[in-house]
């Protein structure tokens, strides 16, 4: 029996099957061929806009190699690329031969965190270790990450020993150590942490030990650790990383698909520049999900209106969320206060409208605090009491949908 087209069902299904399995390698190559795709720590096809930046790195890191280390904090709110620019300079120094710790900080104690750092800094020069070790490796955006569960008697004489070792190792080339931790504040005692490796570094400098410390950490990293704020701030030098201006924004789009048959309309270009508000991660996550609509390699806003949803549930689902089940009642009240108004408000008005939904000021001026220093809101300086706003348009748009009458 034939078809209509005069050929066998078995011949048609073998025809359904090739035709299915080159769609199949079309939409592949398509998704291959996607010069954005997002991920923390994932190089973007473009690094538009950080070159102060990274001529800051290198002059710091040029110091340290003549004997004058220079640590830094590397200040920024989320999305605004700095696990990004870590992986890059990380990239940088290897290449020149320096030698680069990269460890991930997440929540856990200071002795497991130091831990954790020891034996990255013996992977580098591979070292043997004469004890045996419970040791979990996990790989994380390209970089190996160990759990060492062992007990440490004194993890800042062990952190030292092994810092020692990676530096002699290194002296020889004259090339300088690196040790690069990125999300410190994630770590539940933070000033800790950055007291113990500040006075690591500092034993070691007496020895003629130099070698550089970089954390990465919220713009609010300071005021978090109080006490230890001002020698800590001495010791890490800031180095401040803010939005992308609009012309670094706009390349960051339209220079990586150049090179691909996909084109963005003007439009649709600066729909994505003004949605991200200067930070990469965002620019990177719209600019995957527009590529991948494009119809007849064009974006047009009709495709773009698409992408954006897939986009913002991406987001929503990675992010925000997260954000949202972790703030407690009184946060997520001041929050939607803070996101209904686009312009930035005094900290009295914010309280007087928390205070009408049952939120007593002192407890709204302890949130406002809570949330700026971890990123939620942004605080503009303003005399003493500021100023309040949340800066990020997709997650003023998460806000209102959460906090919006049924």
């Amino acid at each position: 029996m034939h078809n209509l087209a005069g050929e066998s069902p078995s011949g048609c299904l073998r025809h359904n099957r090739q035709a299915l399995l080159q769609d199949l390698e079309q939409l592949s190559q398509t998704r291959s061929t996607n010069p954005f795709r997002p991920g923390s720590g994932i190089l973007p096809p473009l690094l538009a806009g950080r070159e102060r930046e990274t001529a800051a790195f290198e002059a710091r890191i040029a110091r340290t190699r003549e004997g004058q280390p220079q640590h830094t904090a590397l200040l920024g709110e989320w999305a605004i690329g700095k696990t990004t620019l870590l992986m890059h300079w990380r990239r940088l120094r290897q290449q020149a031969g320096d030698a680069v710790v990269l460890s991930m900080a997440y929540p856990q104690s200071a002795d497991e965190f130091l831990a954790g750092l020891i034996t990255a800094i013996d992977a580098e020069v591979a070292t043997d270790w004469p004890r045996q070790l419970d040791v979990e490796l996990g790989l994380d955006v390209g970089v190996a990450r160990a759990r060492i569960r062992r007990p440490s008697r004194d993890p800042e004489r062990e952190l030292r020993a092994a810092l020692r070792r990676l530096i002699e190792h290194q002296a020889h080339r004259h090339r300088a150590v690196i040790v690069l931790i990125d999300d410190v504040d994630l770590l539940p005692m933070t000033g800790d942490v950055l007291l113990r490796l500040r006075a690591c570094a500092l034993e070691l400098y007496a020895a003629d030990l130099p070698f550089a410390l970089l954390v990465a950490a919220s713009s609010g990293l300071f005021d978090a650790v109080r006490s230890a704020h001002e020698p800590l701030v001495r010791f890490f030098e800031p180095l401040s990383l803010g939005p992308l201006d609009a012309g670094d924004a706009i390349r960051a789009i339209t220079e990586p698909v150049e090179e691909t048959g996909v084109r963005f309309d003007p439009e649709v270009v600066g729909e994505i520049v003004d949605l991200a508000g200067g930070r990469p991660y965002y620019l990177q996550k719209l600019g995957y999900f527009a590529f991948d609509a494009a119809i007849d390699e064009r974006v047009t806003q009709a495709e773009f209106a698409v992408a954006f949803e897939r986009a913002f549930a991406s987001v929503n689902q990675e992010i925000f969320a997260g954000r949202w089940a972790r703030m407690s009642p009184i946060d997520r009240q001041v929050v939607a206060v803070v996101a209904r108004s686009t312009e930035p408000r005094p900290s009295g008005d914010i309280e007087a409208e928390a205070q009408r939904l049952g939120v007593r000021p002192s407890a709204a001026r302890q949130s406002l605090h809570r949330l700026a220093a971890a990123g939620q809101i942004n605080r503009l300086a303003s005399g003493r009491r500021g100023r309040y706003a949340v800066t990020d348009r997709l997650f003023q748009r998460y806000l209102e949908l959460q906090t919006c009458e049924p």
